[in-house]
């Protein structure tokens, strides 16, 4: 593959503060954005036709659990409670390292081919430390850009290998000195801490201290379960000092206000993972109140045992329902909205810059600026559900879908070209149809993946 890259004619998003949309070439030299103007010469260079596309910095999920991809919609109609009995506490027990590698494999693929080019993976089935590794060999076959963030918390299995929380630990510093020792690469390591609820706050604190100590980003469930009386895990971990800049909150929707001012003013994100909170009763996504209170929005995609692993309706979903939200609060006084918020550009530099920044990878990524290194993403421009383009910013909120992106860029590498991915699709196919029916086996051989009389959950 040629060290230069050119991607001719677009109409480009730098989503750099104040930038406006404009056309012009964005030129990649050895993975890094060398230049970004009209007018660029080629001198050789691979060129990427971009006339009548936008081009724009590949998306960031900050929330997905990527191992997920065999159980595809199986809790399309289901709970939180249903979720939990039958993904975490029942279909988790049955996965091999060979299963972790097909999971962030395909998955991974998935968030490629819809224009993601980052995902912070909440890995919260290692169940051996080999199935870390297979779910980490997955990820980099994929080619995409990665934070894995290590589960701490247990997978119920008959015979663990990790019997105590000092094994997990003992495993996270050899991950960590051994496989992910880098904050330059393209996976670097981050932990995810098991659920405060469960685990208890005292185990929750010895995670967040290994997770400081290995100096890594940490990522947490928190407050998106309703119970008759308040029960806070922000309220938890900043009672015992805990909070700062390094943690990505995730759901989030029971917050209170001044719960959410604290997690601003210590630095700290929030990932909004519209769609399963909006089904699963978790209630209305937080994102707008956070935003109100300083913070910014950033989105994943959660579970594909839900959702397809695609950004585009999790950023259109979390607009408009923000937007719903405001308009009842006119609404409720009778009077119909002057103005509406919030706009369509922070949803995308939710997608992209905010969730570049969540990830401590600002620096590297987020925007089309030369010096960083080229993730970046074409959507077309003249497909039947885009065309016009009459305003870039919406086309890509609110008309887009995965089907539109033509070309996707991570650290200057093409991994789809021509609207086509180009990793092997007669292997895609192979790898899931031995995993899945393993997998799907192994559940039904015990139970279902409900088994009666379900497993009692704590509220």
């Amino acid at each position: 593959m040629p060290d230069r890259i050119l991607i001719r004619g677009g109409t480009v998003l730098t989503m750099e503060p104040g930038a406006r949309p404009r056309l012009a070439d964005v030129l990649v030299e050895d993975g890094l954005i060398a230049a970004v103007a009209p007018g660029l010469p080629d001198d050789g260079a691979d060129v990427v036709d971009a006339s009548r596309c936008i081009v724009l910095p590949g998306m960031v999920d900050t929330h997905r659990h990527v191992w997920q991809t065999q159980l595809r919609g199986v809790t399309h109609d289901w709970s939180l409670k249903d979720y939990i009995r039958s993904v975490r506490f029942q279909a988790a027990v049955f996965y091999r390292p060979q299963d972790m590698y097909t999971g962030n494999y395909l998955g991974m693929l998935e968030a490629i081919d819809a224009g993601v080019t980052t995902v912070l993976d909440f890995s919260h089935c290692v169940n051996t430390p080999e199935h870390a590794e297979a779910a980490l060999a997955g990820t980099r076959d994929s080619g995409i850009r990665s934070m894995f963030a290590l589960g701490l918390n247990d997978v119920p299995v008959p015979h663990p290998h990790f019997a105590t929380l000092e094994q997990r630990i003992e495993h996270a510093r050899t991950l960590r000195t051994k496989e992910l020792p880098s904050d330059g690469g393209l996976v670097t390591m981050g932990i995810s801490l098991s659920d405060v609820l469960v685990a208890g706050i005292e185990r929750v604190t010895q995670e967040v201290a290994v997770s400081r100590e290995l100096g890594v980003r940490i990522t947490l469930h928190a407050n998106a379960v309703m119970f008759p009386q308040p029960v806070s895990e922000v309220a938890f971990l900043d009672e015992a000092g805990l909070l700062g800049p390094d943690l990505v909150w995730v759901h989030m929707n029971q917050t209170t206000d001044e719960e959410l001012r604290r997690v601003a003013d210590t630095g700290g994100a929030v990932s909004t993972t519209p769609e399963t909170e909006m089904q699963m009763g978790m209630g209305h996504p937080a994102h707008g109140r956070f935003m109100a209170v300083g913070g910014r929005c950033t989105f994943g995609c959660d579970v594909i045992s839900n959702n397809s692993g695609d950004l585009f309706p999790q950023v259109r979903l979390a607009l408009q329902t923000e937007r719903m939200l405001r308009n009842d609060a006119e609404l409720a006084r009778r009077h119909g909205p002057d103005d509406i918020g919030p706009s369509t550009l922070s949803h995308l530099e939710g997608a992209t810059v905010n969730g570049a920044e969540a990830l401590g990878l600002s620096s590297r990524i987020g925007t089309l600026t030369p010096g960083k290194e080229a993730d970046l993403i074409v959507v077309r421009g003249d497909a039947p559900n885009t065309l016009p383009v009459n305003d870039p910013v919406a086309a890509i909120v609110l008309h887009a879908h995965a089907g539109n992106v033509d070309t996707v860029m991570v650290a200057g590498r093409i991994l789809k070209r021509d609207g086509r991915l180009l990793a092997d699709p007669a292997r895609r196919l192979a790898l899931m149809d031995e995993s899945h029916g393993h997998l799907f086996d192994a559940i039904e051989a015990h139970g279902g993946l409900i088994p009666q009389p379900p497993a009692p959950l704590p509220w």
